[in-house]
């Protein structure tokens, strides 16, 4: 730990400062995120709507009922008849298209978690970005300092002839390059920081609360991207295909037909070698069934081979991703061994090595031992190792949160 300890004494990080702003934690901006972001909200609705749908799996074609009026029956020219028919699709229609609304929900379950996971993943990585540049600012900051006293120096030895021109001049323009890239990384931050606002959908957002050094970790042992909703996904479109086909396969099934007619018949009837008449009071009734036989079932068949069409469409489509996630998880496993081992180098030797030049140099020039050309260009390397201590963290911590994406942040 004598490096950290080290380290945080020399560039003097700490985020305690920034506890009078309101300061958000990685879970909290993660939980405001799942809570207001729009598109979160959009995936939430639609799966809602699916499950609305889901109730509509037997859907009956509307009843009809007609009427007719005139000579239809005989001469008379005001019967009537009272029809009420009811066309029903194949029972099976009706549990083929549960099984597929059913299936439609959950894809729209799997559609919300995978965008959860890509939001969660979006907010991991600006958060990462904001402690990188917050941190890096502390350096710059406390470079900026050094500098600063010995631009001071400087103007006072070329005045008392001490030092040269060229001496004083090195040393302000220094100094005004470590100012320019304070004022860039402050627009950094800015600009990251309205980022992570506009995800959490919060304008109240001033500030981060975490530590590069221990804001993520990784089980390594336990990572697989089995659980990667987007690969879930896919393999659910391959179900949903399936019952698509098996719906269409149903609509080929005759449908039935169930009527009841009510109906005049005004005249003179022989009823058992009887004469009677009937008036118009008088009803007479009766059922009706009927089978709608799908005679051209082209268009039928033509949807039949197009789901089947789908469904292999579907399945060579998890071919592929399942492909390309484990392409993408061995390329950010590599990724991350490689970052481990830069972030290795600095904290086994390069950290105390910038901090024995920084004070080396100081004391070497105090004593006159060093001009200012090489006490600048010791700082700048010393500052450089610094940087990429920061910059290896922060890619290592990217590492962490690719490989967290691809399992789905389990």
């Amino acid at each position: 730990m004598r490096y950290f300890i080290l380290l945080l004494l020399s560039l003097g990080i700490s985020l305690l400062g920034f506890a009078q702003e309101k300061a958000v934690s990685l879970d909290n901006a993660i939980k405001l995120a799942l809570e207001k972001n729009p598109t979160i909200q959009a995936s939430t609705m639609e799966t809602a709507r699916q499950q609305e749908l889901k109730k509509s799996s037997v859907d009956i074609p509307k009843t009809e009922v007609s009427f007719m009026y005139g000579q239809f029956n005989s001469i008379q020219k005001n019967d009537n008849n009272i029809t009420i028919t009811q066309n029903i699709p194949f029972p099976t229609v009706f549990s083929a298209q549960s099984s597929l609304n059913k299936e439609l929900v959950n894809s729209a379950i799997l559609k919300e978690s995978v965008t959860k996971n890509e939001l969660t993943f979006q907010v991991k990585q600006i958060f990462n970005q904001l402690v990188y540049l917050k941190e890096h600012q502390q350096v710059l900051l406390q470079h900026d300092s050094l500098l600063t006293d010995l631009a001071r120096a400087a103007s006072v030895q070329y005045k008392t002839g001490e030092s040269t021109l060229l001496a004083k001049t090195s040393a302000d323009t220094q100094l005004m390059e470590i100012k320019n890239q304070i004022a860039r990384n402050e627009a950094d931050i800015r600009i990251a920081l309205n980022h992570l606002q506009i995800l959490c959908q919060s304008a109240q957002i001033n500030d981060i609360d975490g530590n590069q050094e221990t804001l993520f970790s990784l089980d390594e042992t336990n990572s697989s991207f089995d659980q990667n909703p987007s690969l879930a996904l896919v393999s659910q479109n391959i179900e949903v295909s399936r019952r698509i086909k098996k719906l269409e396969v149903s609509r080929t099934l005759p449908d039935l037909s169930v009527g009841y007619f009510n109906q005049t018949l005004i005249g003179t009837q022989n009823v058992n070698g009887i004469d009677q008449y009937f008036g118009p009071s008088e009803r007479f009734q009766g059922l009706q069934f009927g089978v709608f036989i799908p005679l051209w079932i082209g268009s039928h068949t033509a949807r039949i081979k197009a789901a089947n069409i789908q469904s292999n469409i579907a399945e060579k489509q998890k071919e592929a991703f399942q492909l390309s996630i484990a392409q993408q998880y061995n390329q950010a496993s590599e990724e991350l061994l490689k970052n481990k081992n830069s972030l290795q180098y600095y904290r086994d030797s390069a950290l105390e090595t910038a901090i024995l030049l920084t004070e080396q140099s100081r004391k070497a020039f105090k004593s006159g031992e060093l001009d200012y050309t090489m006490l600048l260009l010791n700082l700048r390397q010393a500052l450089s190792i610094r940087e990429g201590y920061l910059l290896a963290l922060q890619q290592y911590n990217n590492s962490i949160i690719i490989i967290q994406f691809l399992n789905g942040n389990k």
